[in-house]
């Protein structure tokens, strides 16, 4: 498996001794010098800065040495370099000293003085197995974990792929759905229209051709939303820009939803602020982004609550609007996802293309739509609209 995965090199070779006695190092380097590559320390200190630039599989220390003592290298190079063998040397056999051995320097071999130049040749041999096989371990244990991430990754990626063909599916369904409605929802506005022409010219009460007019604006604005599904599902949108008064686009799209708005026994203020005039963007498109959200605010609320419509200018010129209601807030289930496609805020009885629309026609105007904390903070939703100044 190593070599499946280039996966070389676990061994340096290299051997580090320690000793503060130059005699026992200058024996211990000739049963080594054959088979290993032999540094040299005669205490701790230099043997820890010597690991700074070496790289070594095994190090043999005797206990007995001035300032640090071989269980206290040991220890501190565990801390360090843990994949790295120790092999202790001492003349003492007690049990103190070696249960300290095992338990804080982690030894791998305990050997004692005098010993035996097969001894010492094998223990260095098999810690230096071991260290292989550790090393090698954990570059397996590595390259497996970044292949399972790569494959989550891609999973994640094929999922993804696999959503987004769905939903093409479904909005080709929708764009096939929406081109018959089209047609018979605009035989019946000519119609509407027509009526509305009779009722002017005979002059009916104001109130009845009051609701006929704001029938007919609906309908126009339902056409403007199956106009859109249609369009996108087509491969997408077409804007008619022109200069659009923000106060009567406000005006507008709480007239539509004005009908809705008394069979809820909903309120609604407006607030139009200082130095808002005009944008630049498609009338039509703007208007269902609004309505849709002072919909989706009057769904989520009950009888008898107040809807909140803002507009300001932001400091870069661009028109903020914002819609916020009084109901339960937008769920953690789906703050994150609420602008895709299908994605409902009002689960099973939405669609959830609403908010989607919003999200494709605000990015076709250049600018966005998001949804924040409500202000003040408490209960409620509120989103806001940002459309960018100028005529561009």
């Amino acid at each position: 498996m190593a070599a499946r995965y280039g996966i070389g090199g676990t061994l340096a070779g290299n051997v580090l001794i320690v000793d503060d006695d130059v005699g026992n190092l200058d024996v211990l380097r000739a049963f080594l010098d054959a088979d290993y590559t032999v540094h040299e320390a005669q205490n701790g200190a230099d043997a820890l800065a010597l690991m700074a630039s070496v790289r070594f599989d095994v190090i043999v220390a005797d206990q007995r040495m001035p300032g640090m003592s071989g269980i206290d290298l040991l220890a501190t190079v565990h801390e360090r370099a843990p994949d790295i063998a120790g092999i202790l040397l001492t003349a003492f056999t007690d049990t103190p000293l070696l249960v300290d051995a095992i338990n804080r320097a982690r030894v791998f071999r305990h050997m004692h003085k005098p010993w035996e130049p097969e001894d010492l040749l094998g223990a260095v041999a098999q810690a230096s197995a071991m260290v292989h096989h550790r090393r090698l371990n954990t570059a397996l244990l590595d390259e497996l974990t970044t292949r399972s991430d790569a494959l989550r990754v891609a999973l994640d990626k094929v999922e993804a792929t696999q959503q987004q063909m769905l939903h093409l599916e479904r909005l080709g369904t929708l764009g096939r759905l929406t081109a018959g409605i089209t047609h018979d929802l605009r035989n019946t506005l000519g119609g509407l229209t027509m009526l509305e022409g009779m009722f002017e010219a005979q002059q009916v009460p104001p109130r009845v051709l009051s609701s006929l007019r704001v029938g007919v604006a609906a309908t126009k604005n339902l056409l403007t939303t199956l106009s859109t599904i249609h369009q996108f599902s087509a491969g997408g949108l077409t804007l008619t820009r022109e200069r659009v008064d923000v106060g009567a686009l406000l005006r507008d799209a709480v007239l539509l939803a004005g009908l809705e708005m008394e069979q809820r026994s909903a309120r609604c203020v407006t607030d139009l602020g200082a130095g808002v005039d005009a944008v630049y963007g498609d009338r039509a498109r703007l208007l269902q982004v609004l309505v849709n959200l002072l919909r989706n605010a009057m769904q989520s609320m009950e009888g008898g609550q107040t809807i909140r419509v803002e507009a300001r200018a932001d400091a870069g010129g661009a028109v903020v609007v914002a819609v916020q209601d009084e109901g339960p807030g937008v769920s953690p289930e789906i703050a994150s996802r609420m602008f895709d496609p299908f994605a409902s805020t009002k689960g099973a009885q939405g669609l959830g293309m609403g908010l989607y629309m919003c999200r494709l026609i605000m990015e076709q105007h250049g600018g966005l739509i998001r949804s924040v904390a409500p202000v003040p903070a408490g209960r409620g939703a509120r989103f806001e609209v940002v459309v960018p100044g100028g005529e561009s």
